[in-house]
């Protein structure tokens, strides 16, 4: 009876131990549980709505006038098919050539960002600057974080965050739940880790070092220098100029700080009228949105990796990424045919590919969340590759016909 009634004391301790830590931070255990379902669903809660009027509707090439060849196209869409893909995209020429969706998908679905969002980052800071909210690239993050105007970490600069040469830490990855790595993307108050955030061993810009957190910073800094809210801004700057659908901003709490490094969900379309406004070097749909200047600072090779620019993956070498990027290991069985191609890049191979040569733009979207997105292998340049052979196919028919 004795040992019964300990048993039982040590089991109300344990609950009520558990029931503490709960509801000391409910948010990071709702999400820590999350980590552990292998089919999560999409839309990441709690959100902030944002809003776009739908203005940008971009035209549809009739069958007649299509720029790509039938043949590449379907090719293009098997192999999307390969990875189980919901979305592949083409707009050439300033019409959609091929708009494909899985079953069960289509043009109303949200879909997961991951790290696609990180480009927006690249976006904002240069139409703040623009705006007056920030000053320059060359910026110290001190000089809007006020937490580090007598930290050494305070000394990064704006561009060296952008770059991913910033010279600050990680956290290590682990699946303790007590961790900073599981408290600056996972609990109802992130922006306390990120603050916190460990220095690096090497000195800003000497290296490439891809870090969320630099982008979570970024975010930050956004909001700070504006004085609005990230979805505000998103809304006011971005959504709204270039006739967007509407988009869910993820945030670590009800009413707290939104999470920039990742997690946009927003249908396909949405990140075709981007793709769009890079192409048009910050203007779409005869609006300008970004400088023209600042697309092409944005999609300059940073001095310490080759295939990276403000947030933006480059794809003008050859190999054309690094052979560490991202965890669904993805491959490159050679470069893009259009050496100019930048795009964007998601965990689970959401891409925005834009090639200015070829007035080009391809995505790709698929799953994002869970443990296994994807399966290894996706061959990253393949498939706008497969259009620029389709284009240039159906340009010598035509070309023969006349």
């Amino acid at each position: 009876m004795k040992a019964l009634t300990i048993a039982g004391g040590v089991i109300l301790a344990l609950a009520l131990v558990v029931n503490i830590a709960y509801w000391q931070d409910a948010w990071l255990w709702r999400r820590y549980v999350m980590l552990f379902d292998p089919t999560p669903a999409e839309g990441l809660k709690p959100f902030e709505l944002v809003q776009g009027d739908e203005r940008f509707i971009i035209p549809v090439a009739s069958p007649e006038n299509r720029t790509v060849t039938q043949a590449a196209l379907d090719e293009a869409v098997a192999y999307a098919k390969e990875f189980n893909s919901y979305t592949v995209m083409v707009i050439h020429n300033g019409e959609i050539q091929l708009e494909w969706y899985a079953d069960g998908r289509g043009p109303d679905d949200l879909t997961e960002s991951q790290s696609m969002h990180k480009t927006l980052m690249g976006l904002f800071i240069g139409i703040a600057i623009e705006d007056g909210y920030i000053d320059s690239v060359e910026d110290p993050a001190s000089k809007y974080i006020e937490e580090w105007r007598d930290d050494p970490r305070g000394e990064v600069t704006l561009k060296n965050l952008m770059q991913m040469s910033s010279g600050l830490g990680q956290y290590p990855f682990g699946l303790n739940p007590f961790s900073g790595d599981m408290d600056w993307l996972y609990s109802g108050n992130t922006t306390d880790p990120l603050l916190n955030m460990p220095n690096a061993d090497w000195g800003q810009g000497t290296r490439y070092d891809y870090n969320n957190l630099n982008s979570e910073l970024l975010g930050l800094i956004l909001e700070r220098a504006s004085g609005k809210r990230y979805a505000e801004y998103l809304e006011e700057k971005l959504w709204r100029p270039m006739g967007g659908d509407r988009a869910q901003v993820w945030l670590d709490s009800p009413g707290g700080a939104a999470h920039t490094s990742c997690c946009l969900a927003t249908p396909a379309m949405d990140w075709a009228r981007l793709g769009m406004v890079l192409l048009g070097k910050g203007e779409v749909n005869g609006r300008r949105i970004v400088p023209e200047a600042w697309i092409d600072e944005m999609t300059t090779r940073s001095p310490s990796a080759n295939h990276y620019g403000y947030q933006i993956w480059l794809g003008y070498d050859d190999p054309p990424f690094p052979q560490s990027s991202g965890s669904t290991a993805p491959i490159a069985s050679g470069p893009y045919l259009a050496r100019d191609t930048f795009l964007t890049w998601g965990r689970g191979q959401q891409h925005v590919w834009v090639s200015p040569s070829m007035n080009l733009v391809v995505l790709r979207i698929g799953p994002a969340l869970g443990r296994n997105p994807i399966k290894p292998g996706f061959d990253v340049p393949k498939i706008p590759n497969i259009i620029i052979h389709g284009i240039q196919a159906q340009a010598a028919d035509v070309a023969a016909l006349d």
